[in-house]
C-alpha cells in the first residue's frame, strides 16, 4: 500500500482522508477419532479509504491492493462525498505522544519458528487428553486449533501513521458424555495472543467436567434461591449487555446508564474494566482501528458508573474523548464501539451459602435486551443443599441485568476470559429458578 500513498494523496488535495489496511493469515486444523480430519489455510487482505470535505464524507474499499482497485475505491469515496449528508462527527485521529511501553501481541516463535505440522497436530493432542480423562466421554465433536496473524496499517491526513502485527490462538471442542440413558453436550473454547498461554490440560478438564457433571440432571420445582454464576456464565452476561456501556447506545438514547455518571448503579464490590493493554488478552491492542491508543478504563468502579466506551464518532457526538474502542469487523466497514478485554474485576469476598444454584449452561441469552436489561434463559447446573449437590436441567432463569448488578453479594478470585469477555465466579443474592 505504501508505494501508492503519494498517488492517493495527490488526488485528495483539499480533502481530509484516512487509509485503513488489514492483512490476515489463517491456519485451522480439526481432528476426529484422534486423526487430523481437516486443515484450512487462507489469507485475506483489503483496504478502505475514507474521505471528507466540507462536512461531507465518502467511503470506498477493495480486497486487492493494486493501482486499479485503489482508483476504483478512491473514485467511489469521492462520488459518495457529493451525495452524502453533512456529518460533523466524523473526524480522523491526530498523532498523540505515547510514552508507554508497547505491549507484545505477536507470538513470533509460534508463528515463525514452530513447525507447522506441530501446530496442525494440536487438536489430536487435545482430543487424546479429553478422552483419557473420563470413560463417559463417548464423542468429541469439532476439536480444533486455529492461528490467526493480523497486520493492521493506518495512515491519515492528520499525520498519523501506525502499524501493528498480532497473533491469536484458539482451542475449541465439543464433547458428548453418556451414562445409562442420559447424555449431555458441552462446548468450550479458549483464546490467547500466545500459544504458550493455552493450557491444554486445563482446557480438557473444563470441557470434560462441563459435560459429565450434568449427567442425570432433571428439572425441579420452581424456587427462589441464591445463584452462583460460573466465570463462563457471567462472561456471557457481560457480552450480552455490553452495548449498554457503549457510546453508540448513548448517542441513540438507548442506554440505561445515560445521565448516571457518578451515581451508584451496582453493588459496591462491582468494578468492571475495559483493558486494551492486558498482557496476552485476546482483545489487547496498542491502538484501535482509528489509531487511538488503547488503555484501561473503568465503566463501573466500586458500584459507581464512571462513563461510556467510545470511538471517535460517539466521542465527538457526546462531547467526550475516544477511549480507544473503535474497531472494525472487517476492512469494508466503518469502526464501531467494541470491547478490548471487558471484565468484572475479581475479589476475595465470595462466601457461599448453605443452599444455592450454580449456573453451568445458559441457552437463549441472544434474546436478552441490552436496552431494558431483561433476560429469560434456559439453564442447567447444580442445586446444593444440605451438603449435597443435585444436577438439574430444563430450568429457566429470568431477571434484569441492571438490577442483578445491585444484587451481587460475592465475587471470587477465579477470573477467566472467554474471548474478549471475562469474569470470576459471581454470587447473586436471590433469583427465581423456574421449573416444574
Amino acid at each position: 500500500m505504501e508505494q501508492y500513498i503519494n498517488t492517493i494523496t495527490s488526488r485528495l488535495r483539499g480533502y481530509s482522508w484516512e487509509i485503513y489496511q488489514v492483512k490476515t493469515e489463517f491456519l485451522k486444523s480439526s481432528s476426529n477419532q484422534l486423526k487430523i480430519e481437516q486443515v484450512i489455510k487462507s489469507s485475506e487482505s483489503g483496504f478502505s479509504i475514507t474521505v471528507k470535505k466540507n462536512g461531507r464524507w465518502g467511503f470506498g474499499f477493495a480486497s486487492a491492493v493494486d493501482r486499479e482497485n485503489i482508483e476504483k475505491a478512491l473514485e467511489k469515496a469521492l462520488q459518495m462525498v457529493e451525495v452524502s449528508d453533512e456529518d460533523q462527527y466524523i473526524t480522523f485521529q491526530k498523532p498523540m505522544p505515547d510514552n508507554r511501553e508497547k505491549i507484545e501481541l505477536f507470538d513470533s516463535y509460534t508463528s515463525n519458528k514452530l513447525e507447522e505440522k506441530l501446530k496442525i497436530h494440536i487438536p489430536v493432542e487435545v482430543e487424546e487428553k479429553i478422552r483419557s480423562l473420563d470413560d463417559r466421554i463417548k464423542t468429541v465433536r469439532e476439536c480444533s486449533f486455529s492461528e490467526k496473524i493480523t497486520t493492521t496499517f493506518i495512515i491519515n491526513s492528520e499525520g498519523l501513521k501506525v502499524e501493528e502485527k498480532t497473533s491469536l490462538y484458539t482451542l475449541t471442542a465439543g464433547v458428548v458424555a453418556e451414562e445409562k440413558n442420559d447424555s449431555q453436550i458441552f462446548w468450550n473454547f479458549h483464546q490467547s495472543r500466545f500459544l504458550s498461554d493455552l493450557n491444554i490440560q486445563r482446557f480438557a478438564k473444563e470441557t470434560v467436567s462441563g459435560a459429565v457433571s450434568l449427567l442425570g440432571a432433571t428439572p425441579r420445582e420452581t424456587t427462589r434461591i441464591p445463584v452462583l454464576f460460573t466465570p463462563y456464565a457471567f462472561s456471557l452476561m457481560l457480552e450480552a449487555f455490553f452495548p449498554a456501556f457503549s457510546g453508540e447506545f448513548l448517542i441513540n438514547g438507548k442506554s440505561f446508564f445515560e445521565q448516571k455518571e457518578g451515581l451508584s448503579v451496582a453493588s459496591e464490590n462491582v468494578t468492571i474494566l475495559d483493558n486494551g493493554r492486558l498482557p496476552g488478552g485476546a482483545g489487547s491492542r496498542n491502538f484501535d482501528d482509528e489509531g487511538v491508543p488503547t488503555g484501561k478504563k473503568a465503566v463501573i468502579e466500586k458500584g459507581v458508573f464512571r462513563g461510556f466506551l467510545h470511538n471517535l464518532y460517539t466521542a465527538n457526538a457526546s462531547g467526550q474523548t475516544s477511549t480507544g474502542n473503535g474497531f472494525r469487523n472487517n476492512f469494508y466497514t466503518r469502526p464501531a464501539v467494541q470491547p478490548t478485554n471487558f471484565y468484572l474485576v475479581p475479589s476475595e469476598n465470595l462466601q457461599l451459602p448453605d443452599r444455592y444454584f450454580t449456573v453451568i449452561e445458559m441457552l437463549g441469552l441472544h434474546t436478552a435486551s441490552p436496552v431494558t436489561g431483561d433476560f429469560s434463559v434456559g439453564v442447567s447446573g447444580f442445586i446444593k443443599e444440605n451438603g449435597t449437590s443435585y444436577p438439574v436441567s430444563g430450568m429457566t432463569l429470568a431477571g434484569n441485568f441492571f438490577q442483578l448488578l445491585n444484587d451481587i453479594k460475592g465475587i471470587g478470585n477465579d477470573l477467566q476470559f472467554f474471548g474478549r469477555f471475562g469474569s470470576p465466579s459471581v454470587l447473586v443474592s436471590e433469583m427465581v429458578l423456574g421449573g416444574l
